[in-house]
């Protein structure tokens, strides 16, 4: 039987948006940005590969990257897995640059961007894989629609601490407007989600 091949979707503003960071002084940590989302994403399909689980769709947004299984619904447990193998590519690819690459500006860069993206996505929030693995765990443990009420209010505050965050950056250091938009739009999100419960 012939395995299904993977279509990659990426949304114009993604692009647009690279693009246009390229074009500014900060392109090298875009660059180290890029390098470790793709490392993040290789760490999901890694998993998926030893679990034999085929992937329909790679997804690429504003917001960042969501993968579809084909074919088959997941257990817990291999969502678990599935959810988990990203955050641990990122968390590892930030510790290796230090010691193998030297103290250069991007090693730097690269293992900041890695720890920040592997530290943001294990955040118990809805669609981030923290948000997935608490609840294919509290789904095993206390069943699907408890599962769901947890998840909502810890997705809420989360964002609420993350929103926080961003404008005592804006207002104390001067930096943060891009933190502040993410977590606005994830809040957007969040509510739109919840609206068409």
């Amino acid at each position: 039987m012939r395995k299904p091949k993977m279509h990659v979707r990426v949304a114009p503003a993604a692009v647009t948006l690279f693009l246009g960071m390229l074009l500014t002084d900060r392109s090298l940590l875009c660059l180290a940005a890029l390098l470790a989302a793709v490392f993040h994403e290789a760490g999901h399909l890694c998993a998926a590969r030893l679990m034999r689980i085929p992937m329909k769709s790679l997804q690429l947004d504003l917001l960042g990257a969501r993968l579809d299984a084909a074919g088959r619904m997941l257990s817990y447990g291999e969502e678990w897995i599935l959810c988990m193998a990203g955050p641990l590519f990122s968390l590892l690819l930030a510790a290796l640059p230090a010691p193998f690459w030297g103290s250069s500006l991007f090693a730097r860069q690269l293992s900041n961007a890695s720890l920040l993206l592997g530290a943001l996505n294990l955040l118990p929030i809805r669609s981030f894989d923290g948000g997935r693995m608490l609840s294919a765990f509290l789904s095993v443990t206390i069943g699907e629609r408890n599962a769901e009420r947890i998840l909502t209010c810890s997705s809420f505050l989360f964002l609420f601490l993350l929103w926080c965050f961003s404008v005592y950056c804006l207002l104390r250091v001067g930096d943060g407007l891009s933190l502040m938009c993410f977590s606005m739009s994830l809040f957007s999100r969040f509510f739109d989600a919840a609206g068409s419960v």
